[in-house]
């Protein structure tokens, strides 16, 4: 897996190299002078049995997709000469991914065939590319709330259906064995916190609208596009935990 974090920027003298270090270094030998802001880290996690172990990371301040291609195909080779044979690649869905992906050789746009796998640059077998669930649900939830609707195969999904949900249980002091407060409605400042995206879009909503709907509560009518929405973006959420 690979994965990008925030570092302080900082520059200091390494009297045991003799160096500078704090800028940017990729690892091709060159010096940089501007200053890293974020690593970019790679992480080795065993699939069938406990156990992790960081095997790169890079000081950037930003990258390109073909350049994060380089270093995940060295990252590959490097692995596969000590023996560690990798199956799949799991990161974000930020569009630097998305981009490299489609270097790298995957179709992930809906007007193309689906390919979510590429070569492996050493033993030519499928490397497949999964997209990190809790991340995909955190972009999931933000859509619906920064569109207010959209269209799905099964009718308009809208965010209005979750901000009601909040507003009934308020107003009359009952929580239809849900977590939605508050809290989950103005996430704003919360919105990298799983937890919230991962209770807004969960099992529970989905039969908390359908109970409304069902008990004739009219801002409920027209939820089922949502409750189906929802209910799809749960179970795909809790696959991968199986």
């Amino acid at each position: 897996m690979l994965d990008g974090m925030s570092i302080r920027k900082q520059v200091l003298y390494d009297a045991h190299t003799g160096t500078m270090r704090g800028f940017v270094d990729i690892g091709m030998g060159v010096d940089e002078t501007t200053e890293a802001s974020e690593a970019l880290v790679f992480m080795v996690v065993g699939l069938k049995s406990h156990w992790k172990m960081p095997v790169a990371f890079y000081f950037i301040k930003s990258v390109s997709p073909d350049t994060q291609k380089i270093l995940v195909l060295h990252a590959l080779e490097a692995l596969h000469e000590r023996g560690i044979k990798v199956v799949c690649v799991t990161m974000d869905g930020h569009i630097s991914n998305m981009s490299m992906c489609a270097m790298l050789g995957c179709q992930l746009k809906l007007n193309q065939p689906l390919k979510t796998y590429f070569t492996h640059p050493s033993s030519g077998e499928n490397v497949y590319i999964i997209m990190d669930p809790c991340h995909m649900l955190k972009l999931a939830r933000n859509m619906l709330e920064a569109y207010s609707s959209i269209i799905s195969p099964a009718g308009t999904v809208r965010w209005q259906h979750i901000s009601e949900l909040n507003n009934v249980q308020e107003r009359e002091g009952l929580h239809a064995a849900n977590k939605v407060t508050r809290k989950h409605v103005n996430f704003s400042s919360q919105k990298m916190k799983v937890s919230l995206a991962a209770q807004t879009l969960s099992r529970s909503v989905a039969l908390a609208l359908t109970m409304l709907k069902e008990a004739g509560y009219q801002q409920f009518e027209d939820c089922s596009p949502t409750v189906e929405f929802v209910q799809v973006l749960y179970v795909l959420d809790n696959t991968y935990k199986m």
